[in-house]
């Protein structure tokens, strides 16, 4: 086999693909969708703790406190159109992979939601 016309075997893929941030802004706005903001769960809520999480930085479930089901309380958070993404990786303290999430800020309904309540959209705890 000739070495020259030999294809890597290697993959690069990329958990989460990266946003452009060139695209040019839509030549006719008014007639886009109206934003939906996502909605705020209640305050007291095991939604609401890990939504406070999650906008103080990336939470997985090894280290998150407020309980033992953060993967439900997100999944929670995402039927009520807040954008959460994830990815899976090696804990310390963990054997298997897990999941770490993250809020994405850019996301139209999340910004929407977090524009209603600017003291928690950069990260500031009541």
């Amino acid at each position: 086999m000739n070495k020259k016309n030999a294809r890597p075997t290697e993959v690069k893929a990329s958990a989460l693909s990266k946003r452009r941030h060139d695209t040019a802004p839509d030549l006719f706005p008014a007639t886009l969708p109206p934003v939906v903001p996502a909605v705020w769960p209640s305050e007291g809520s095991r939604a609401h703790a890990a939504l406070l999480a999650l906008l103080e930085g990336p939470q997985n479930q090894a280290d998150y406190g407020p309980g033992w089901r953060l993967a439900a309380y997100v999944q929670d958070l995402e039927y009520r159109g807040w954008r959460i993404l994830s990815r899976l990786f090696k804990h310390p303290r963990c054997k298997p992979l897990i999941a770490e999430y993250t809020i994405d800020r850019q996301d139209p309904a999340t910004a929407a939601a977090l524009s209603m309540r600017p003291h928690l959209a950069k990260g500031m705890l009541p």
